[in-house]
């Protein structure tokens, strides 16, 4: 008798525990094995906020080369291509000053990525609407444009290298 009831209370025990816990992981089984080159094309801008596109691909390419996988390469002699597309370029206005002048923005960027197997011609994963999870706000200083502009600019970048690190993720987590 005693014997059950220290069964019964381990697998009590070893249920609750197993039910207390969670694990985050990607799935990781969106690149094919083997895979040792990508290839990240100029991103295409569809809005009118030039250079979006530039910030954007330098900071894709930049992620895969920081992370080391995979081998950035150019798309002829690359296993992997990963297109992708600025589809949304947003500035909302966050605080004024009294007289109603901006003080602060807010830059928000939206992408369409795919990535394709070269060797099958297979599309192997397509998202559409990628945002950056992290908020990128810039300050306006009022009568000196140059540093608004460089904030601007900060703020892009901020932005890019976020979604750099998303997409970094979905190919080579399965996130």
């Amino acid at each position: 008798m005693r014997n059950k009831t220290i069964i019964a209370m381990l697998f009590a025990s070893l249920v609750v525990v197993s039910a207390c816990g969670y694990r985050l992981s990607g799935t990781g089984l969106l690149i094919p094995e083997g895979t040792k080159t990508i290839a990240v094309p100029g991103f295409i801008n569809n809005t009118n906020e030039p250079y979006v596109d530039l910030d954007l691909t330098k900071a894709v390419a930049d992620e895969f080369i920081a992370d080391g996988r995979l081998r950035v390469a150019d798309v002829e002699s690359a296993d992997l291509v990963l297109r992708g597309k600025v589809v949304k370029y947003e500035v909302t206005a966050l605080s004024f000053t009294a007289d109603t002048f901006v003080q602060q923005y807010r830059v928000r960027l939206v992408v369409d990525a795919s990535l394709e197997d070269l060797r099958s011609r297979k599309i192997l994963w397509k998202e559409n609407g990628i945002e950056a999870v992290f908020i990128s706000d810039y300050n306006v200083t009022i009568g000196n444009i140059t540093v608004t502009k460089m904030a601007k600019e900060a703020a892009i970048k901020k932005t890019s290298q976020d979604i750099a690190w998303t997409l970094r993720s979905r190919v080579l987590e399965g996130f």
